[in-house]
């Protein structure tokens, strides 16, 4: 063996097989892949040699004679080897092409776009065991926690308590195991964060792959060239260059086809359409083989805007309401969205197309009044300037229109129920406007001390505007009271026949309720009535008398309210006093109540500042009041301020009582004067004229004489000098020059006579004077429970009190003193509160 491998190799022509291993050789070395190449071919004429042997062997018997057309056999069968070898060559360039390998396309997939997989008609059938499943069993009873056994207590006990030996090696079992329960459950954190962040891109994978036949043919033959490259580098190392450098390429043209191989789920026209059209083909009466796309068109998406289903009809199709309905039904019970159908008959083809159900169209905005009415406004001056004498303008309602109300009759008297920022002060204010242009007389009852305070100063209006003072407001009301009712007798007697109109405003009415209850208590207690509070008369006997008879005198009443409720007038009902009632700010109880119309009827509230709610014949409807605006910065119309409309209103108010005119007339006496008003507890003595520190009556003042320049050891105090020891009830005793009035006399210098209630009283009448002492004792008892009325404070408490004579006299003779004794009921109306 070794001196046949050292010899050398013999010439190629003295080689074996001659001729054969020439042409071998030759075209090994020009064919790609050599030798490989060489055996394929010679395989494959072995297989044709094969082939043309056993269709020999299958004619058997003898050896037929030549027959005519026999020379068609070669040409036939070598037709039939270029056929299979094109047939071949097919296969391979499908195969690199990416389609399938036999069948038809199993998606709608083309060259360069993917596709979706297509289902067939026939799904398989599914168990029932998959659809009546049972109902799980479900506990209606907490289950009992579970508890550790007794063993597993006693084991964990005896595992901390042990003390003997072999502790500390226990303690150290026990730390390795706590050791590697503790690693264990960080590993399976660990484990699960990687899964979950790995597990999405794996399943996206996997959905990629798993979509092969959804895939682009392109991207389908760059894979399948990619593998065969692969394998022919791993088999064939004479190719291997060659195959690396095309599957490199392949690699490079696959890259723009990547976003493509992800799997698209199947459209709606795809999931939807072959079910329905199972249906719809028997409805319709369409044979079996009738494809769908000729009568049936989904969109891909049916819950896009613009997704329209298209129906072709048949021409046997009636198109009846039932048949109809049972197309509308089939399509809204089997796909999602809610559907409408449109169908037309005419033309070539009947079709029926749905589209998704508008939705409902938004309600029209319920009308609403304007957001802001101007005064100056040339249709509401035009308004103003057309009114009749019992006419007045309220306002524009939601259909902007202008709201005109007559005061006469069954609506001579209105009440307002507005809440906290409703904007009371603007429609009084706005009301007086009007009252002043028909030349009526204005007498205002105002707690809040704001909604009339443009009117001060204004002729014809008396304004009773201190909350302290309800004794004024009560003499106002009953003085209003006896107008009517002198008014109504001359009218009944026919000694005359109008009156100019008088209008009384009561603001805060609810408030006013109270203060006038706590006057009436008081002169209750001054009468020596201590039983229960009794009810107010005044409702009764003033307010209740206006309401009846103020209509025939020309006397009206506006009346607002917080809340219009008749359980704080002392029982007295006045609503059906006051058929025309106006709403603002308020809520659906007192809606409820005030009008006595159901919850469901009132208007949308609105809190807003004028804007008001009434009712005329059932029928409610809102309104804006107008108010002042003035010119903003920008040039256009902006509303005023709480101050400026003030002054504002204050001279429209003044303008109007001059151009308008007006008399008191039917008046017959004088409104109640004012009591001086009062101050506040915790200014008395701040305030100017009061104040020890200021004023001309003050100890940095003028002299006062007397006590204190007797105190301060000399005649004169001199200015800005305080004299100390001068106690403050010694001081209150100051004299005003001409406090002693016409008759009284007193020296500057002198020091004052203290007396005694009785022995002023007697001196008092020794000059002159009617008064007794218990009308004396009570005005000072009154001052004592807090009544302001002016009384002078003396010097001591009590009984042992005592006063000056100038000061007493000075207090009557303001009151208007008279030479009569002055009743104790003719006292308690004199006082101020």
């Amino acid at each position: 063996m070794t001196a046949a491998l050292a010899a050398q190799p013999p010439e190629p022509d003295a080689q074996e097989g001659g001729w054969f291993v020439t042409v071998w050789d030759g075209l090994a070395g020009i064919l790609p892949g050599g030798n490989l190449t060489m055996f394929g071919l010679l395989l494959l004429l072995g297989v044709y040699a094969d082939a043309a042997s056993k269709r020999k062997k299958t004619a058997g018997g003898p050896v037929k004679t030549r027959t005519p057309g026999s020379w068609k056999r070669p040409f036939l069968a070598a037709y039939g080897a270029v056929r299979s070898l094109v047939r071949a060559v097919w296969a391979v360039l499908r195969f690199y092409g990416g389609r399938e390998l036999r069948g038809a396309p199993r998606s709608t997939a083309t060259t360069w776009s993917a596709g979706t997989r297509l289902t067939t008609l026939e799904a398989p059938a599914a168990s029932m065991a998959s659809v009546a499943l049972a109902p799980p069993r479900v506990s209606l009873v907490k289950k009992r926690r579970r508890q550790p056994n007794p063993w597993a207590r006693q084991a964990a006990a005896w595992l901390t308590t042990y003390r003997g030996r072999g502790a500390a090696a226990l303690d150290q079992a026990v730390r390795a195991a706590l050791w590697t329960a503790r690693s264990a459950r960080t590993a399976w954190r660990v484990a699960t964060t990687v899964y979950a962040a790995v597990a999405p891109r794996v399943r996206l994978l996997a959905r990629t792959l798993g979509a092969w036949h959804c895939w682009p043919y392109a991207a389908r033959g760059l894979v399948r060239v990619l593998l065969t490259a692969a394998l022919v580098a791993l088999l064939v190392p004479a190719w291997t260059g060659w195959a690396l450098l095309v599957a490199l390429a392949s690699t490079v043209a696959l890259g723009p086809l990547l976003p493509k191989l992800v799997p698209v789920p199947p459209g709606d026209d795809v999931v939807y359409g072959p079910k329905i059209w199972t249906i719809l083909r028997d409805d319709l009466n369409l044979p079996d083989d009738e494809p769908r796309e000729r009568w049936l068109q989904l969109p891909a998406r049916l819950a896009d805007p613009g997704a329209r289903i298209v129906l072709r009809l048949p021409w046997t199709f009636r198109g009846s309401d039932l048949e109809k309905e049972a197309v509308s039904s089939l399509i809204n019970s089997r796909l999602p969205g809610e559907w409408v159908g449109r169908y037309s008959f005419r033309g070539e083809h009947a079709t029926a197309v749905y589209t998704h159900k508008p939705p409902p169209k938004p309600p029209a905005p319920a009308p609403a009044p304007p957001k802001a009415v101007d005064i100056e406004e040339p249709r509401i001056q035009e308004a103003l300037a057309n009114l009749a004498p019992d006419e007045f303008l309220l306002g524009v309602d939601e259909h902007n229109k202008l709201v005109i109300r007559e005061m006469t009759g069954n609506n001579a008297h209105w009440a307002y129920s507005v809440g906290s920022g409703g904007g009371k002060s603007t429609t009084l204010q706005w009301l007086a406007v009007q009252m002043l242009m028909k030349g009526g007389i204005i007498v205002g009852v105002d707690p809040k001390l704001i909604s009339l305070a443009p009117l001060e100063g204004i002729p014809g209006v008396y304004l009773y505007q201190d909350p302290q003072n309800g004794q004024d407001m009560r003499e106002a009301i009953y003085w209003v009271a006896e107008v009517v009712m002198a008014r109504f007798y001359e009218i009944k007697q026919g000694t005359q026949k109008g009156f100019p109109p008088l209008y009384m405003f009561l603001e805060e009415s609810n408030e006013l309720a109270g203060i006038l209850r706590n006057v009436w208590n008081k002169i209750r207690v001054k009468k020596g009535d201590d039983k229960d509070p009794a009810a107010d008369p005044i409702w009764e006997e003033a307010v209740g008398k206006i309401l009846r008879f103020g209509r025939a005198a020309n006397v009206h009443i506006l009346a607002v309210f917080q809340d219009f409720k008749d359980n704080e007038f002392s029982g007295q009902s006045l609503r059906p006093l006051f058929p025309f009632k106006v709403l603002g700010s308020y809520d659906p109880h007192q809606w409820e109540r005030i009008t006595g119309m159901p919850k469901n009827t009132a208007p949308p509230n609105v809190r807003k500042a004028g804007l008001m709610v009434t009712v005329t014949n059932g029928v409610p409807f809102s309104y804006q009041t107008p108010y002042l605006f003035l010119d903003g910065e920008d040039g256009e119309r902006r509303p005023a301020t709480e101050e400026e409309a003030k002054d504002l209103y204050n001279k429209l108010y003044q303008q109007l009582r001059s151009t308008h005119a007006w008399n008191d007339h039917g008046l017959y006496s004088e409104p109640p004067e004012h009591s001086p008003e009062g101050i506040p507890k915790l200014l008395q003595g701040r305030v100017e004229g009061l104040s020890r520190d200021a004023g001309p009556n003050t100890p940095n003042g003028a002299s006062e004489g007397g006590l204190r320049d007797e105190t301060a050891g000399h005649g004169v105090t001199h200015p800005n000098d305080v004299t100390p020891g001068v106690t403050p009830q010694r001081d209150r005793l100051r004299l005003i020059p001409g406090q002693a009035g016409g008759q009284g006399f007193q020296d500057p210098l002198a020091a004052p006579v203290l007396l005694s209630v009785a022995d002023i009283a007697r001196e008092m009448q020794a000059r002159g004077y009617d008064i007794e002492a218990g009308l004396i004792r009570t005005h000072k008892s009154r001052r004592d429970k807090g009544v302001n009325n002016g009384f002078p404070t003396g010097i001591g408490e009590g009984r042992d009190e005592k006063f000056t004579l100038e000061q007493l006299i000075t207090y009557y003779e303001q009151r208007g003193i008279k030479k009569r004794e002055e009743s104790e009921t003719e006292a308690e109306q004199g006082d101020a509160v």
